[in-house]
């Protein structure tokens, strides 16, 4: 039996993540267009963004996507600022097909940007040396009798070893959050 080193999935249709905040928004199967952008009086969008970061670049509806045929197109609807796809900007009311992976900006800069993604749950496996491996930290001291260079090598240790563990720390956080799910 092969050990990929992830977690197998399984699928669930499609999301836009939002890269930003580590944040999932479901499409929904069941509509012909879901419409981005921040709510206000009629309008209530499928996809909410004024919570996220830099909402600010969003336009009250800035976006759509059209579905036809089980084939997924990206309109910007005339958005003051523009919508971005893999870092072109989108001509006001041409729709452009959508593939899986493509990134999408809403507003210039990459403030509020989302992935194309195939929607994935990640199916729990218990922990076991072959999916969960041991972590090593070696450090070699080049000249040990130089009180500096101890001092620079114990820097770049925990400096590195902070590195890890805000990196461990994250990794975490995102799969509690995915168990949520």
């Amino acid at each position: 039996m092969q050990n990929s080193g992830r977690l197998p999935t399984i699928g669930l249709g499609l999301e836009l993540f939002h890269v930003q905040t580590d944040t999932s928004f479901p499409l929904p199967a069941t509509l012909t267009t879901i419409r981005i952008g921040k709510p206000k009086n009629q309008f209530l969008g499928d996809i909410n963004v004024s919570d996220l970061p830099n909402a600010n670049f969003v336009s009250r509806l800035h976006a759509e996507i059209e579905i036809e045929k089980n084939i997924y197109y990206l309109v910007d609807v005339g958005s003051s600022n523009g919508t971005f796809l893999n870092n072109v900007r989108l001509e006001e009311k041409k729709r452009y097909r959508l593939n899986l992976g493509d990134k999408i900006d809403l507003g210039p800069g990459g403030k509020v940007t989302f992935l194309f993604l195939n929607k994935q749950k990640v199916a729990l496996e218990p922990p076991t040396s072959l999916n969960n491996p041991v972590t090593v930290i070696q450090m070699e001291f080049l000249d040990t009798n130089a009180k500096s260079s101890l001092i620079d090598g114990l820097g770049k240790f925990f400096s590195i070893f902070g590195d890890i563990l805000n990196y461990s720390w994250r990794s975490l956080q995102k799969f509690f959050k995915k168990l949520r799910l």
